[in-house]
């Protein structure tokens, strides 16, 4: 993922050498040089919805506009220093629900969901899936949407870069251990600025247990340093390692998922343990229903204590 395709001529020799290059071979270089440069993207490859059925409104090109501007902002915009191809672009979906507007002010909620490849198979495995009920913006028809990691533009982009480096982060952490940290700091830098400059029930420290500042103000916790481990764990050594070496990958998922209780006694009912069970209880049960009676009933008796919201699924294991 992170490629580096820097060409240097060291010395004059080396430059001599290119001068003497026919204009044939010369302009077969530049072909191929042009032809790799497009192979690279952009990070993200976002399916962008706005659902606004519960919004009494006649002028549908508003919708149609901003639907069209948050897939152009997130999908063009380059979100790191890191090279991607395109099969390597991260699959995420952001669903907008609107639930009322005042002139160009609207309200609602913002789903965010991305998945990741697993190693060696077509599966695609939930990173980050979150509901966000505290979505409040303005927005003019065909409006350019800007954004500034060191100033507050607006809270739309703001909402939207913050999600897209906690995405970023998730992905990161999935590959190598707490790979995601300057994400999430990024994450945090968005949300410091928004505070002071939005005031907006989402940004805040006291008004939920469940919004983006508790999110992020776990996952940059040392408490939730387990959580980073699990992530790292349960995707790389353990999914990527599922084809080849299935025991080790059993035994590293597991690994994982204990890790998990050392923050659920420090914070059991924490908005970041939610957010990732969201997404993964279904998986966990599915991988797991095939394996030993012992096994089974050690994942489900920890997964009932971490997870007691999914306790009926976890009890499938026992059956």
């Amino acid at each position: 993922m992170k490629l580096n395709r820097l060409f240097k001529v060291k010395n004059s020799k080396m430059a001599f050498k290119i001068n003497k290059l026919n204009r044939l071979s010369l302009l077969i270089l530049v072909c191929f040089l042009s032809s790799s440069l497009s192979l690279f993207a952009q990070e993200l490859n976002c399916t962008v919805s706005v659902n606004y059925q519960k919004v009494q409104a006649t002028d549908k090109s508003i919708f149609e506009s901003l639907e069209a501007g948050i897939t152009e902002f997130i999908n063009s915009r380059k979100w790191t220093d890191d090279n991607f191809t395109l099969e390597e672009r991260i699959e995420c979906k952001f669903l907008i629900i609107l639930d009322s507007r005042s002139d160009n002010n609207f309200s609602g909620s913002i789903q965010v969901s991305a998945s990741r490849p697993v190693f060696g198979t077509n599966y695609k495995t939930t990173l980050f899936n979150v509901n966000d009920n505290s979505l409040s913006f303005t927005y003019n028809d065909q409006q350019a949407l800007n954004f500034s990691p060191s100033e507050y533009q607006s809270e739309l982009t703001s909402v939207l870069a913050f999600y897209a480096y906690m995405i970023l982060g998730m992905d990161y952490d999935s590959f190598s251990l707490e790979g995601g940290k300057p994400y999430y700091q990024k994450a945090f830098e968005v949300l410091s600025l928004a505070q002071s400059a939005s005031g907006g029930d989402g940004w805040q420290t006291t008004n939920s247990e469940s919004n983006r500042y508790m999110l992020v103000e776990s996952v940059t916790n040392t408490i939730f340093q387990p959580f980073r481990t699990c992530v790292y764990n349960y995707h790389r050594l353990g999914l990527d390692r599922m084809k080849d070496q299935k025991e080790e990958a059993y035994t590293a998922v597991l690994n994982g998922l204990s890790e998990l209780e050392k923050v659920h006694k420090v914070r059991p009912s924490s908005y970041l343990l939610q957010v990732f069970f969201l997404g993964k209880y279904s998986e966990i049960v599915t991988m797991f229903e095939k394996r030993s009676p012992v096994e089974k009933e050690r994942v489900a008796k920890l997964m009932i204590k971490l997870d007691p919201g999914n306790a009926k699924y976890y009890n499938q294991l026992l059956e």
